[in-house]
């Protein structure tokens, strides 16, 4: 992958780029794929701005701005920011109809906490056994 690392009104240290380039390879857990990204570190007056923008495969980007009164506390926040991102779009990609298979349509209900070879309950027996916390 990938990675630039460029400053605006600032000149960028050896430092700051290697903390940030770790960052960023750290996110490659949940985006292994990825194409390139793009770090830009800002001065606003007091404020320090780092904006990542990383692009990963089937034409998706993210982009995350973070804002902090230190550097490297804002590569922090933009990179945790990335992370929650890109696990949400993994989550999304995920097939979630793979779960328990659903019963056999002739097949009666098994009762809540009811072991092999036991019957149905009646409501009474499942109401003390919520009560007592089984």
């Amino acid at each position: 992958m990938q990675i630039t690392i460029t400053g605006r009104h600032l000149g960028v240290t050896d430092a700051m780029k290697a903390y940030a380039r770790t960052k960023v390879e750290k996110l490659l857990r949940f985006a292994g794929r990825a194409t390139q990204a793009a770090v830009t570190m800002d001065v606003q007056h007091q404020d320090h701005e780092v904006e990542i923008v990383l692009d990963v495969p089937r034409g998706a980007r993210l982009v995350v701005k973070a804002q902090a009164p230190d550097m490297y506390a804002a590569v922090d926040l933009a990179e945790h920011k990335l992370a929650m991102q890109l696990r949400k779009a993994k989550d999304r990609r995920q097939d979630h109809h793979r779960g328990e298979r659903a019963p056999a349509a002739g097949a009666p209900p098994a009762a809540a906490g009811a072991g092999p070879g036991e019957g149905l309950s009646t409501y009474e027996d499942v109401i003390e056994r919520l009560r007592r916390g089984e």
